[in-house]
């Protein structure tokens, strides 16, 4: 039997849905077995084509695109082998995160070889329409340690709430540890991925500064209004969007546009 062993995925989400998962399932395709290592807020991604989920939390310092710092992941591939009382033999294979080409400037179909396998990755729509209710507005409130000079503050939120119109419904997402909530909306963040998948399916726009929640959104087809630094616009537009979702990218005030600003272009755009 042959057996894929991917992990364990130490890195951003977003990288983790674009640099990682896609290739994953498309490499799956070439083995009989297929393991996965990763966080378990993550596990829903690879429900389609995997066989088996080990759920894994590294440790270590701050989690940054496709890495964590000061963490060992092949010394940790190793350990939930052992652990999980995996059998290895010539027709294994261990898949660690690595860079594929360079993302976000590479395109999405940049491939990957393995040995003689060449491959592009398989991205899939996330969420079911109809199968709950969905919001007005989403908003991923980044407040993150890593780059934490981009985060955008809470009274900026509360402005744009207010523009939006108070009879709108607006809940916000992402992880209690690093996302902020706004007095007045839906509390979502620590909600599992697929509860989540589905409510983003189901709701009308996103709202954020560049993070993994908003990445989440494309592949949930879900319109997005994302700001960043323009060398970001190409990864949104395009080299991370295999759906096609609409997404409207702001850049002229790199990470911290004003509120006003914000909802006059998204207006002009909607």
């Amino acid at each position: 039997m042959k057996t894929l062993i991917a992990g364990p995925w130490v890195g951003e989400f977003g990288w983790e849905l674009f640099a990682w998962s896609g290739y994953v399932r498309a490499l799956s395709r070439n083995y009989d077995r297929t393991i996965i290592m990763a966080r378990l807020s993550s596990k829903h991604l690879y429900q389609d084509f995997s066989d088996q989920f080990i759920s894994f939390e590294p440790t270590g310092g701050l989690t940054d695109a496709f890495f964590m710092h000061d963490h060992n992941t092949l010394e940790s591939a190793k350990k939930l082998i052992i652990q999980n009382n995996i059998k290895l033999g010539k027709n294994t294979t261990l898949f660690l995160p690595k860079r594929i080409g360079f993302p976000p400037h590479t395109h999405f179909d940049q491939h990957i070889v393995l040995g003689s396998q060449v491959v592009k990755p398989e991205y899939k729509s996330l969420g079911a329409k109809g199968k709950t209710q969905g919001y007005d507005y989403i908003f991923h409130m980044r407040s993150r340690d890593l780059r934490k000079e981009d985060n955008w503050s809470v009274e900026n939120w509360a402005e744009l709430r207010k523009m939006l119109g108070k009879d709108k419904t607006v809940a916000c997402i992402g992880t209690k540890q690093e996302s902020a909530w706004l007095e007045g909306t839906e509390d979502l963040r620590g909600i599992d991925t697929q509860t989540l998948v589905d409510i983003l399916k189901n709701s009308k726009y996103a709202f954020g500064p560049s993070s993994g929640p908003m990445h989440l959104a494309s592949l949930c087809e879900l319109p997005h209004i994302v700001w960043s630094i323009p060398e970001n616009k190409t990864r949104y537009e395009e080299n991370w969007n295999p759906l096609g979702t609409n997404v409207l990218f702001i850049s002229k005030y790199n990470w911290h546009p004003t509120p006003d600003y914000v909802y006059k272009t998204f207006m002009e755009w909607n």
